[in-house]
């Protein structure tokens, strides 16, 4: 119903959709901002397959693109073949829901995705137990500082997948840091969900430093 709301206010369906699993909600929690940055929907599957609603809605659209969020513990390899029948898909998956929210970070299809492989970029981090932070958080995903949506599983430690990506995408300067780009981030919850300490951290990640040659 969302999906054909926006369509009539859009003027037209999207060329793309976004699938996640319903029953494993922290593996689709990035597909929140994604959706808020490309403008196309989320749509649901279960362990049993496509439902009759999301089957329809994709059909509307003659053969998309298909974006599944989410391992195969998530969205079943059957299920994949089921969508498989209905457009061109694509699945975008890490090990869990740490390295699965810096996948959909990672990547990038032409036009669509986030692509953030370098610096100067947004990004928003949440607690993966707080499911419904991903969708009070996509605003910040498609205004602003658009920037993809980053998860921590243990309040006082910083994921080492999430630690390696910030250190993969952190600016650095070679004379004059005003020459530089900056990453920016936006924490979301209080320090129940992500600790004093692990803000912190986040924070010297994301800040520009000198290159040592």
């Amino acid at each position: 119903a969302v999906d054909a709301l926006a369509a009539r206010a859009a003027g037209g369906r999207s060329e793309a959709v976004i699938v996640a699993g319903a029953g494993t909600p922290a593996y689709a929690m990035p597909a929140a901002g994604l959706a808020a940055k490309t403008g196309a929907p989320v749509l649901w599957v279960d362990a049993k397959g496509v439902p009759a609603a999301t089957r329809a809605a994709i059909r509307e659209r003659r053969r998309p693109r298909i974006y599944v969020i989410g391992p195969g513990s998530a969205v079943s390899e059957t299920v994949l073949r089921e969508l498989r029948r209905l457009g061109t898909t694509t699945r975008i998956d890490g090990e869990d829901p740490i390295a699965n929210a810096v996948a959909v970070a990672r990547y990038g299809d032409g036009g669509f995705g986030w692509k953030v492989v370098d610096p100067g970029h947004g990004l928003v981090f949440a607690a993966d137990t707080d499911p419904a932070d991903a969708g009070a958080a996509a605003a910040l995903s498609g205004a602003g500082v658009f920037g993809p949506l980053l998860l921590v599983d243990e309040r006082n430690a910083l994921p080492k997948p999430v630690e390696q990506y910030l250190l993969d995408i952190q600016p650095g300067y070679d004379a004059d840091p005003v020459r530089g780009v900056y990453n920016h981030g936006w924490i979301v919850g209080g320090e129940d969900s992500i600790s004093a300490p692990v803000q912190a951290r986040i924070d010297g990640l994301l800040e520009i430093q000198p290159v040592r040659r």
